[in-house]
């Protein structure tokens, strides 16, 4: 609902502001001239590819070269990027996400997808020439068509199966979609020029799609990386090794600290739910020390097998 004071407040269901948000941010990137696709969202449901749900946010892939453009427009319109703790800042750099008050959804705004491993640039291209018009909130959005969507919800399924068992399920009903012979070939082309046969490797095959990936791809810093990370799982303790593996050794030690010993607006990011008191600080403080001492493990086996060259 709207209330008439000054200080006007909108109500919005999820599902409501879902379809709101993606019809505004597609209004203003096409004012500007701004190309962008919708990556997720209700077209993977209408094109079978997992079941109908809501999503928490809105995810959004930009052309690379006009990326911080359509960012800073959407923030001079009142958005804001959503506080990001210190080791967000150091490893999240494919992604933007910016919140509004009484929006309950937020806008993940990318320049590039992981798991791609072809440039942004060529990657955008080629899921472009898949886009697919999905009117939203009475505006005509842009999402992924089936074969294009496929691949993402690979990707993204991959990189949390190990911990979540939405995305193991999500991954699950993936390859159980029927696929024509024609889709499988657009498939296997798509794969190819985006750089995610080698990335969709496990995935691939029981989509019915047998396709090599190229020397280039197999030889790419960015396979290694995402084998990596998807051994490991999103567990924190894998993301500070990746954090200390990445940074110059003078900020080493800062690192490590901050690891050991984070801050409390770190903590108050991270885990909003902690009671912000001295004693409700050294709690969190504690049981983050067991969740990264437990976690740990699992990283360095993936740190150590990639690293060595050893395929998962």
């Amino acid at each position: 609902m709207l209330t008439d004071s000054a200080d006007a407040t909108v109500l919005l269901r999820l599902d409501e502001a879902d379809e709101l948000a993606a019809a505004w941010v597609f209004a203003l990137a096409e004012r500007r001239g701004i190309r962008a696709l919708l990556i997720k969202g209700p077209a993977l449901h209408l094109h079978g590819l997992r079941d109908e749900r809501v999503s928490a946010d809105v995810d959004l892939l930009v052309e690379p070269a006009r990326f911080d453009e359509l960012c800073q427009a959407i923030a001079e319109s009142g958005w804001t990027k959503r506080p990001s703790g210190f080791l967000g800042e150091l490893t999240t750099v494919h992604s933007v996400t910016f919140l509004r008050d009484g929006w309950p959804c937020d806008l993940d705004v990318h320049s590039f997808f992981p798991g791609f491993l072809a440039d942004p640039a060529v990657v955008f291209e080629a899921l472009w020439r898949h886009r697919w018009a999905l009117p939203l909130a009475h505006h005509d959005c842009l999402a992924l068509d089936k074969v294009s969507g496929a691949l993402v919800l690979g990707l993204h399924s991959l990189r949390g199966a190990t911990i979540q068992a939405r995305h193991l399920d999500e991954l699950e009903q993936l390859v159980r979609t029927p696929f024509t012979d024609e889709e499988r070939a657009d498939l296997c082309a798509l794969a190819r020029e985006t750089g995610c046969v080698a990335t969709l490797e496990t995935v691939l095959p029981r989509l019915g799609v047998h396709v090599e990936p190229t020397a280039e791809e197999l030889a790419s810093p960015g396979l290694r990386d995402w084998r990596e990370r998807v051994t490991a799982g999103s567990h924190g303790s894998y993301f500070w090794m990746l954090a200390l593996r990445k940074s110059r050794w003078s900020k080493r030690p800062r690192i490590l600290w901050r690891a050991v010993w984070p801050t409390r607006r770190d903590l108050l990011v991270a885990r909003p739910e902690t009671i912000d008191t001295f004693r409700g600080r050294t709690r969190a403080r504690l049981a983050r020390w067991g969740r990264g001492i437990r976690s740990a493990p699992a990283g360095l086996r993936a740190v150590w097998t990639h690293r060595r060259g050893v395929s998962p």
